[in-house]
């Protein structure tokens, strides 16, 4: 970008964008263009051209206080209840989260509520005519970061709730000077880009982590652990961790919601309500109370009492994690993609399926770790797996994925490319007794979504 300030008004603000469609069409423009400069869409990220549309844009990410969150799984989770704790506290409060289940506006919301299609055209619009005049490329997921950051200063946010795309030290993301940052956990995914051992991946996800700010840090093996562990005490950074400082235990399941009993330092909360079957849930929560109580003792948030708290997890919704829509079949979707997430899945299945009839509807991108995650998927105990395409070219082949899937369980397996066809057939094969599940992708999880709920009665509550 040229050495001089960019003016807030018009002529450098023109009007590239004049509807939702538009902003669609260009976001996948930017993905074909960054192919065809051989830089991935996703992954290797552009920070100079971040930073100086930042500092063009008169850094809007500094107008509000942020949270900043990464870990191998969890993190939308732990995003949306931390977001709903700040505004429980009374705060207005962004969210970026990725990656979008129907449509990419889900990605920004603000207290709840997915950001308006003028309100998302004026940061846009914005932010092209500074790409158009400096003449850089962005990815479709900087174009957004950054488009959120200055959406969110435009609403006067008093908070940022924000995910990291991958990894962490080279995230688009990770710009913000955060309040608190918080590391989920640690395991495998996007080797191709993190790394091929937890170490490596690490390191990028530590990279978040900045001088002299907390860091909550969930459970992880000893290696990464102490990788984190070093990096916050090279920058001073003071840590909660977990099974030290806090904790969640007492984890009981009732149909299709639990109860849990959280711990930070000395202060404990009992009987706290998840909208959520899966015992791994009560985790996520822990680690979004623990950041807002990081902020509290800081003073930068009100004290909540504890039927505030419990209220406000109780009504978190936390759509395709283990989502669980009730009806005849009942439905579960979740994102469920790499290992460890199957094994907490199957886990979960394992505990609601009964002796209920359970049919598995699974797609998996080609570059996952395809083997493990079906071995620990074919341990669920299902009755049938119908593995599909989600409707891009990255899905694994159907027969490959029965094939591996024959390795490790007699249930029985079909193949039905289309996926609307293979989840109707799943709820015929489920029966109206029976008990669907959608995993593997939260893009097969997103397109299905739409088609569970038209299916079934509500969502339960």
């Amino acid at each position: 970008m040229p050495d001089r300030e960019l003016k807030k008004d018009p002529p450098y603000w023109a009007v590239a964008f004049s509807s939702y469609q538009e902003i669609t069409d260009f976001l996948r423009e930017l993905e074909t263009a960054c192919m065809l400069r051989g830089r991935p869409s996703d992954g290797t990220v552009n920070f100079g051209a971040i930073a100086r549309s930042l500092q063009a844009l008169d850094r809007p990410d500094r107008a509000y206080r942020s949270v900043h969150i990464t870990g191998t799984n969890g993190k939308t989770s732990v995003c949306r209840m931390t977001a709903a704790l700040l505004q429980a506290g009374g705060m207005k409060v962004g969210l970026y989260t990725s990656p979008h289940l129907g449509q990419f506006r889900e990605r920004i919301s603000i207290n709840g509520q997915p950001l308006g299609d003028q309100e998302l055209m004026d940061a846009c619009n914005r932010l092209k005519s500074l790409m158009d005049w400096a003449g850089v490329l962005m990815s479709p997921f900087e174009f957004l970061t950054v488009a959120a950051f200055f959406a969110f200063r435009a609403a006067n946010v008093d908070y940022a709730v924000v995910e990291v795309g991958i990894g962490g030290k080279a995230d688009a993301t990770n710009v913000i000077a955060p309040e608190v940052s918080v590391i989920t956990n640690v395991d495998y995914d996007h080797m191709e880009i993190l790394g091929d051992t937890l170490e490596q991946i690490a390191t990028e996800k530590s990279g978040i982590i900045k001088p002299f700010t907390p860091v909550v840090c969930g459970p992880m093996q000893d290696g990464p652990r102490s990788l984190v562990l070093s990096r916050a005490e090279r920058l001073k950074a003071p840590v909660l961790s977990f099974g030290h400082e806090y904790d969640a235990t007492d984890f009981v399941r009732a149909g299709y919601q639990g109860t849990c009993t959280i711990r930070v330092d000395d202060t404990t909360w009992d009987g706290i309500p998840l909208d959520s079957p899966a015992a791994f849930m009560a985790t996520n929560a822990a680690h979004a109370l623990a950041a807002y109580e990081v902020l509290r003792r800081r003073g930068l948030v009100a004290v909540l009492d504890a039927n505030a708290i419990r209220q406000t997890f109780k009504h978190v919704r936390l759509p395709a994690c283990c989502e669980v829509l009730a009806g005849n079949p009942t439905i579960v979707i979740d994102g469920a993609h790499n290992a460890s997430a199957a094994a907490n899945l199957s886990s979960t299945i394992r505990s609601i399926r009964a002796s209920r009839r359970t049919v598995l509807l699974l797609s998996l991108p080609r570059e996952k770790e395809i083997d493990t995650i079906i071995r620990h998927l074919a341990g669920a105990g299902a009755d049938r797996v119908i593995f599909t395409r989600y409707p891009k070219n990255r899905s694994a082949a159907p027969q490959d994925l029965a094939a591996i899937w024959r390795t490790y369980t007699p249930a029985a397996a079909e193949m039905v490319n289309d996926p609307v066809d293979a989840f109707q057939k799943a709820v015929q094969e489920a029966g109206p007794l029976g008990l669907v599940v959608v995993t593997g992708s939260l893009e097969l999880g997103g397109y299905c979504r739409p088609l569970a709920q038209a299916a079934q009665s509500h969502v339960v509550a």
